[in-house]
């Protein structure tokens, strides 16, 4: 730096000196290159900027692992508190109604849930002697977030973004279930009896402090592959 602050003042004494140098080409060049110093920090800077700009993530699934875990626990909860005693060592078809596309997956999880509880599964509907109608109200995971702080935002003509300022946030998400079971006597079509809402409810917050402090605080069972601290 020494160096180049001396070859600028020597350059600055011969233009005064002599102002032909002034016309020279090489000084020109000079100036020019002494000018994009100038703008190089400048530079820097908006490169750095553009690097700590979010992004988005892209899930190649419907939900996340977080939003799966969620709903298949609070289903277990629900399941938990139904009474199945009157099924038991009995054949029974089931019909499953939901208002989501879950629907599916969770009439497959009762029908395995109930022959792990001794419940027989009519192959043959004739054969039931009970037709078990479960309506599932409710099946979603919930989302909320509570936030202090700078929000992204985008720089308007330069067009870089800076990052989320985060004081405080928490991202709450949770899973629930409702279902109720409706029982029809296979042979004579008479409504036998009807089950009271089995619920179910969890919940996974996930929170960053002061910009880098990050965890998360969960009701779920936790899974084999879940990191612990100290583990």
């Amino acid at each position: 730096m020494l160096g180049v602050a001396l070859a600028i003042n020597y350059q600055r004494l011969q233009v005064r000196t002599n102002p032909e140098i002034s016309q020279s080409p090489v000084l020109r060049r000079f100036k020019r290159n002494v000018a994009m110093r100038k703008f190089l920090p400048i530079a820097y800077l908006l490169t750095l900027l553009t690097g700590c700009a979010t992004s988005n993530q892209v899930s190649n699934t419907a939900r996340s692992s977080i939003e799966e875990r969620l709903l298949i626990s609070s289903f277990e909860q629900a399941l938990a508190t139904l009474d199945i005693h009157e099924f038991k060592g009995k054949t029974v078809t089931v019909d499953f109604y939901g208002l989501t596309s879950d629907k599916d997956f969770a009439k497959e999880f009762f029908t395995a849930w109930l022959e792990e509880q001794q419940v027989q599964i009519a192959t043959d509907p004739k054969q039931a002697q009970l037709h078990l109608k479960v309506f599932a109200p409710v099946l979603a995971v919930d989302q909320g977030q509570s936030f202090v702080g700078a929000p992204a935002f985008t720089v308007p003509i330069l067009g870089f973004v800076i990052p989320e300022i985060a004081l405080f946030k928490n991202a709450r998400h949770s899973g629930h279930t409702e279902v109720e079971v409706f029982t029809i006597d296979g042979g004579t079509g008479k409504f036998v009896d009807r089950s009271p809402p089995a619920i179910g409810e969890t919940n996974y917050n996930d929170y960053t402090v002061l910009i880098v402090i990050h965890f998360t605080r969960s009701d779920m069972e936790t899974r084999k592959w879940d990191w612990q601290p100290g583990s």
